[in-house]
């Protein structure tokens, strides 16, 4: 590939330097490539689609919803337990080792690279489970799906870190992101509500089409935006062009050491999360409530199926709730920015504590899934309207993105280099706690009834709100007694 001719300019005058001189190449020699100084029309354009690929890969977890009862019925599988819940299951146990491996991958060899391939093979895979001629072939593809369909949702955070360095707008972006997460899930059983009508394989080839057109947008408006990727095809372009002056780009001064690489990937985030308490309780947390969308899309079978006698399709609907919670959050961030700007002007200490800042939204939003799973056990009953269940979703939706949104900034503002170990133990957590959880739904809704078992779910999440609020009071001093938190502060490296 060429360069423009400004480079081949510039290109013209490094030549004077002194033959096997060598330079590390930096955005100071170029400022245009460096994707913080993009028109923010084109950010927009980048992040749009990036959201869209999220969306496409989400979604897939929950597409196997609606049709299940055909699909079950189709393999002759109708009498096996667990059969239900097993293909998104399998989806978010692979979807959790790719997440795991390809967030790593991507500071490596690119965010571009990562997001093609991988939403290449998921539309493959996809594409396997409309053509499965039996169950364990269709699982199977369910798990590769899974595996691939991590590809987007581990780059993109880091694509809205490459566009934006001002935290505020690092902020919205990662809102936005974590909107497009829930947003996937839950058109998953709307979209395959209406389509088990014609097939359930009809939902699954719905979702390959959209797979496809998010595929064709990253491949014509997704450009790279990691700085390391970026500066050393700079680098191999000038070499390319001048061969007398070898410029460097910043990965030609890094060894790479599979042996570290493999210890960052899997037994860091491993060893946090069993000795750091923070790390600990807010995966815990977290992988919860994420859990619980899951849980309902087998409990919204029995409320809504069962007792108010709805079809799929109408089935699917109800979960449009949780979308309208989710949106809601956004609105919520930019009062809270304010609301936190005027405590900074006011110089309140809470407004100046580096982690504690975060902690107010995570505070809120536990008290709203509490209402949801309160409101949900309550209202669902024949002498009750269906509309009061299907609202029940919107706190739900609105408390879980408020508290992934402020436990994570909370861990990446305490633990600062090791932030991305941290954000891999919380994705490792909540996708197999996800995974397993709605395995005990339906026997617990069955065994209990939809109130008890709903109420069940209450006073547990009642209990794990208090996680906040203990950080808020004992966050500082748990920091304290914690030898890797303080290493990191006095600026060490965290390596074990």
């Amino acid at each position: 590939m060429s360069i423009p001719a400004s480079d081949t300019e510039k290109a013209e005058i490094l030549q004077t330097r002194p033959q096997g001189s060598q330079s590390v190449i930096t955005f100071d020699d170029d400022p245009s490539l460096n994707p913080q100084n993009w028109s923010q029309a084109r950010k927009i354009v980048v992040l749009f689609i990036a959201f869209n690929l999220v969306i496409s890969s989400t979604n897939g977890a929950s597409l196997a919803t609606g049709g299940i009862t055909s699909t079950l019925h189709e393999f002759g599988e109708e009498n096996c337990y667990g059969a239900r819940v097993l293909p998104v299951a399998v989806y978010l146990v692979g979807y959790a080792i790719g997440n795991t491996v390809l967030a790593p991958l991507s500071e490596h060899y690119g965010r571009r690279p990562v997001n093609l391939v991988t939403t290449f093979f998921f539309v493959i895979w996809m594409t396997g489970c409309t053509c499965s001629p039996n169950w364990v072939a269709f699982n199977v593809f369910r798990f590769l799906s899974g595996l691939f369909a991590a590809g987007p949702p581990s780059t993109v955070s880091g694509i809205c870190a490459d566009l934006y360095s001002g935290e505020f707008p690092r902020g919205d972006a990662l809102l936005g992101y974590n909107i497009a997460t829930q947003i996937g899930s839950v058109m998953g059983p709307v979209i395959s509500g209406f389509a088990v009508d014609i097939s359930w394989r009809l939902s699954f080839g719905l979702g390959i089409a959209y797979g496809c057109i998010c595929f064709v947008g990253a491949l014509l408006g997704i450009p790279e935006t990691n700085s390391k990727t970026i500066l050393d095809k700079r680098a191999k372009d000038i070499r390319n062009l001048k061969g007398n002056w070898m410029p460097r780009g910043p990965s030609d001064e890094e060894e790479v050491n599979w042996k570290e690489f493999a210890s960052n990937v899997l037994i860091r985030p491993l060893s946090m999360f069993c000795r750091e308490p923070l790390v600990l309780f807010s995966c815990i947390y977290i992988a919860f409530q994420y859990g619980l969308f899951y849980v309902f899309l087998q409990s919204y079978n029995i409320i809504f199926v069962d007792i108010y006698h709805f079809n799929k399709g109408e089935e699917g609907l109800t979960f449009l709730g949780f979308g309208i919670g989710t949106l809601l959050t956004f609105p919520t961030q930019v009062y809270f920015q304010k609301f936190y700007e005027r405590a900074l002007a006011k110089d309140k200490p809470w407004a100046h504590h580096h982690g504690a800042k975060r902690l107010p939204l995570a505070c809120i939003a536990g008290p709203f899934i509490i209402l949801s799973l309160f409101w949900g056990a309550l209202t669902s009953r024949t002498s009750i309207s269906w509309v009061s269940p299907a609202l029940s979703g919107i706190p739900y939706g609105f408390g879980y993105i408020l508290t992934i949104i402020s436990l994570l900034n909370y861990l990446i503002d305490n633990y600062a280099s090791l932030a991305s170990s941290a954000n891999a133990a919380s994705n490792l957590t909540r996708q197999l706690v996800g995974a397993a959880l709605p395995f005990a739904a339906v026997p617990m809704y069955r065994k209990l009834g939809v109130q008890w078992a709903t109420s069940l779910l209450g006073f547990v999440a009642a209990a794990m709100s208090v996680i906040p609020f203990v950080f808020w009071v004992y966050g500082e001093r748990i920091l304290k007694k914690s030898k890797l938190a303080q290493e990191l502060a006095l600026g060490g490296s965290g390596k074990e």
